[in-house]
């Protein structure tokens, strides 16, 4: 595993998703309203919409699709509701200090 710096604290409000990078791969860095932090594949397995876009949809642990309205749990990756049938790629979060790291 390799560890990435993809942000810091400060970059992305509670409640919000940014888009970075890890590698060549396109990822969704959550902040939950509990300071809680994780990351999945920033690309919706429906229709390719990025998960970010717009600082995301968010609401506790449930990530939704600007595009058709699928979810996902953000912690798992699974599918909570459709038209999405494949779960998001999950990545571990690291934070240190100021730093977010993201391994890939």
């Amino acid at each position: 595993m390799v560890k990435v710096k993809v942000a810091t604290t400060s970059e992305v409000e509670k409640g919000k998703v940014k888009q970075v990078k890890v590698g060549e791969e396109l990822v969704a860095l959550y902040h939950t309203e509990n300071d809680e932090w994780y990351a999945t594949s920033d690309i919706c397995t429906h229709e390719q919409c990025n998960l970010s876009y717009e600082g995301g949809r968010l609401q506790g642990l449930v990530a939704e699709c600007d595009c058709h309205g699928g979810r996902f749990d953000i912690k798992t990756g699974a599918v909570i509701s459709p038209p999405p049938m494949e779960p998001l790629k999950t990545f571990k979060v690291v934070v240190e200090g100021q730093d977010v790291f993201v391994e890939a």
